[in-house]
């Protein structure tokens, strides 16, 4: 299979494990579960099952995140060799800088 394709699949799971999260989140945020949380509250149960749902949705979109860091490490690296080596050459000071000349 091709990087790219890799790529392509990982970032759908992250894109789709972070929406049901944030759509759970925000069902879970007006959706409040009040007075005795078992029993026959019945509301208890469906409040329960949102949670699983933004859980596991959480657990797979952070999966996600893991793998596509894993995947796209010597490139995370070798950008961060680039600009700190950037920053170093612009570091000596103000000699670089061409300041207007008043008239």
């Amino acid at each position: 299979m091709k990087k790219t394709t890799i790529n392509y699949i990982i970032d759908i799971i992250i894109g789709l494990g972070f929406l049901v999260s944030v759509i759970t989140g925000v069902i879970l945020l007006f959706n409040t579960s009040g007075g005795y949380q078992g029993g026959r509250n019945p509301q208890y149960y469906i409040h329960a099952t949102w949670i699983d749902i933004h859980t596991w949705s959480s657990i797979i979109m952070s999966v996600g995140v893991a793998v596509h860091l894993i995947l796209h490490w010597n490139w995370m690296v070798c950008m961060t060799r680039k600009l700190l080596s950037q920053k170093k050459r612009s570091a000596p000071g103000i000699q670089g800088i061409k300041r207007p000349v008043k008239s």
